[in-house]
């Protein structure tokens, strides 16, 4: 969606672009009549005369002239919808045309001559057998011989080929579902149902035809080998689809009635096409061929009136209990108007027996064509579905039990997604060449609405730029879920460099869209270049920062400094390294909240990186005693306090410094090793003062507060304060008093 918003805000511009930098657009329609541009011809000319002025004057005066804005006009549709109904009316010109039955009621007069004309040779031949030619017997002799050989080849070729098919089947198995096991073994089976008759029919050409120089009997043998052929595949399908493998295991009854009906529906058809086959290579009368032919069209009208009757048969074929909503309303609709479609079914065939043969073959093999396609893509996204859906399951497990082969799911469900949309796409193409409405449509779509300067824009154009971005959304899917499920981890590719690379290959498909986008709005190459150039521009000045930003992501990426799962600090801030992406770092806290720092910030500032080697991080508790404690006792008594806790390790073993004797109490540090990724440094800290207060207080060891000694000396005007307050003492008192001094024996001033 962001590519096709880009390429509407573009196209304006570009338009305006187009003029001056590209040939002016053919568009496939024109516009006004000539007669309009004749009578508009002179106020253009008024007007590029009063341009011209102006622009004279401009360069007088020196004034900058306006820039020039594009246009925009609404193109006429007139003469795009005269050529599709053009389009349309040829595609269907042949429709209603009634081909000729070619015979009348005077064939049976020429069929009773014929009759008399061979009974009566067969009398004379019967009547005088010496006059009978002995190469006519041969002529006669070795079609039938040769056709016996054949028949003998067959019976040995058949039953090899059957045996040699059923033991390979049993040998094939496929991985990838049940189903695709299935359709390789009733594949293997219909080879080895064709497979003698394929020999046969090598074997027709060369000797047969070649020596007997294409004899129509030859040309008779060869077609009729090729008919059994389709008859034995044709025959091969309608089991293995049937009996093998049936849709529904609770409907067998259904498809054996079904069975019985399309078997004896062939076997009938291949009667008629043999009697067709050696009645036109023997060159026998039209008449009569064209009698055989409506014959067989008419047997192939009323031979559907036998599925009135076998309505729950049919619709077996179809079962319910799939979880598609469209496959739910084909088989609805199938359903509700069966007998509607049937009688409209058998309407058609009369129609096709009654010589029109082009409209009646062009709605039965394409309308049901369309039925059957339309189902079998249904059925098909099921199975997809289906199967995605059990690998995705076996791939949770996998991860559930730290399996390698858990980034498949993503794989397979990309498949899915880019397998649907272009198996979609195809089928929707497919309907509409079937329904010979292509052409016709497409250039419906591609009549121009809107003309911004040089650029036609049309449905078509617009629709294509849907299907770039689509095509674009899913390739990146693609993309990223191979590589991660199979290029990385077969290379031991750095999490933080596939990263990286799934990002570069991301922008490098939205570039490669975009610009595709653009040339099928029918933007002008040159015209495109000016944008990016001008976008370039815009992002030095305008952008700078988020420029900064992108290409220190990518440092980062590519240089492993931080990555995912990592503990850092960074500003005074602590946490866990959740992403890192190509335009900021996201750090989740030990309060459970996310931090989104600019990759600058990380790039150029300075951080912490506490599991940058490994996660082993040492610390420094500081802890002080009293004077009287004795500090090898304390030194004990701290690491008795570190074995207590779980969280500091063993190895690299604690360590106890008395790092200095201070005003109030003797100075230790405890040092221990902890790991940061099970542990924050603060809650270490927290719950080990709780440990260490518990060991400290059980051996009477006394953590001092601060103290401090206040000591007073007397000043001059106290004697004063003495005598108002009546405490004076006598001179001679006052003579022997000390004089006042400090506390470490120096006088007071």
């Amino acid at each position: 969606m962001l590519l096709s918003i880009l390429a509407a805000l573009m196209v304006i511009t570009l338009g305006g672009l187009g003029q001056s930098a590209a040939q002016p657009i053919d568009l496939p329609f024109t516009g006004p009549s000539s007669s309009t541009q004749q009578n508009e011809s002179t106020p253009q000319k008024d007007s590029a005369s009063q341009n011209d002025s102006a622009s004279s004057e401009g360069s007088d005066t020196g004034d900058t002239p306006a820039p020039e804005v594009p246009s925009v006009q609404v193109e006429p549709v007139e003469p795009g919808l005269a050529h599709a109904q053009e389009q349309l009316e040829e595609n269907y010109a042949d429709f209603l045309v009634r081909e000729p039955l070619h015979f009348d009621l005077s064939l049976v007069d020429n069929l009773l001559s014929d009759a008399r004309i061979v009974w009566n040779e067969a009398r004379v031949m019967r009547a005088d057998l010496s006059r009978i030619d002995p190469w006519r017997l041969v002529d006669w002799a070795v079609p039938i011989l040769i056709a016996l050989i054949f028949g003998v080849l067959f019976i040995l070729f058949d039953r090899q080929a059957l045996r040699m098919a059923q033991r390979t089947q049993l040998f094939i198995h496929a991985d990838l579902s049940p189903w695709v096991t299935s359709v390789l073994r009733s594949a293997v089976l219909l080879l080895g149902r064709v497979l003698a008759l394929a020999l046969l029919i090598a074997l027709s050409y060369f000797p047969i035809q070649a020596t007997f120089s294409s004899a129509p009997w030859t040309l008779v043998l060869t077609d009729a080998l090729w008919w059994l052929l389709a008859y034995r595949a044709a025959h091969a399908l309608i089991v293995t689809s049937l009996r093998l493998s049936p849709v529904d295991p609770g409907a067998t009854a259904h498809y054996l009635r079904l069975e019985r009906f399309a078997l004896i529906t062939l076997r009938i058809s291949l009667g008629y096409i043999l009697v067709l086959v050696a009645l036109r290579n023997f060159g026998y009368r039209p008449d009569a061929i064209g009698f055989v032919a409506f014959a067989f069209r008419l047997t192939l009208a009323l031979a559907p009136i036998y599925l009135f009757f076998a309505r729950d048969a049919v619709l077996a074929l179809l079962p319910d209990h799939t979880s598609s909503p469209l496959y739910g309303i084909v088989r609805r609709g199938i359903s509700a108007n069966y007998y509607g479609m049937l009688a409209v079914t058998i309407a058609l065939l009369l129609f096709n027996a009654a010589g029109f043969v082009h409209a009646a073959t062009f709605i039965l093999a394409r309308g049901y064509t369309l039925i059957v396609l339309v189902t079998l893509s249904f059925s098909a996204a099921e199975r997809l579905r289906a199967f995605v859906a059990q690998k995705s399951e076996e791939a949770q497990e996998a991860s559930d039990q730290g399996d390698e082969e858990a980034s498949a799911s993503p794989l397979y469900k990309a498949v899915e997604q880019w397998t649907l949309a272009v198996g979609g796409l195809l089928v929707v193409v497919f309907a509409l060449r079937l329904l010979a409405l292509y052409e016709p449509v497409v250039t419906l779509l591609k009549i121009p609405l809107l003309s911004v300067g040089n650029v036609a824009i049309s449905i078509h154009s617009l629709l294509t730029v849907g299907l770039i971005v689509a095509a674009t959304i899913l390739s990146i899917r693609l993309f990223k879920a191979v590589l991660n499920a199979k290029i990385y981890p077969a290379f031991n590719v750095d999490v933080g460099v596939a990263y990286a690379v799934n990002t570069l290959i991301n922008y490098a498909l939205i570039v490669v869209a975009f610009v595709m986008s653009m040339m099928a709005l029918g933007v002008q190459p040159s015209a495109v270049m000016v944008v990016l150039a001008s976008l370039g521009v815009g992002i030095g000045f305008g952008l700078q920062n988020l420029t900064e930003n992108l290409i220190s992501g990518f440092i980062l990426l590519f240089g492993r400094a931080v990555k995912k799962g990592d503990f850092i600090s960074v500003n005074d801030v602590y946490g866990r390294v959740e992403a890192v992406g190509a335009r900021s770092v996201v750090v989740r806290t030990p309060d459970n909240y996310d931090m989104l720092i600019p990759s600058k910030d990380i790039v150029s500032g300075r951080i912490i990186n506490w599991t940058f080697h490994d996660s082993i991080v040492r610390v420094h508790i500081p802890i002080g005693v009293a004077y009287a404690s004795d500090p090898r006792q304390v030194e004990e008594l701290l690491l008795k306090a570190a074995a207590r806790d779980s969280n500091i390790l063993e190895h690299p073993a604690p360590d106890v410094w008395l790092v200095g004797f201070g005003d109030n109490s003797i100075d230790f540090e405890l040092l221990v090793h902890f790991d940061c990724r099970t542990i924050t440094e603060r809650k270490l800290r927290g719950k080990f003062n709780f440990v260490l207060w518990e060991v400290l207080h059980e051996a009477g060891i006394e953590i001092p507060f601060p103290q401090r000694d206040v000591h007073l000396r007397s000043v001059d005007f106290l004697p004063e304060i003495n005598r108002q307050l009546g405490f004076a003492r006598h001179p001679s008192e006052a003579a022997d008093a000390p004089r006042n001094q400090t506390r470490d024996g120096s006088d007071a001033d």
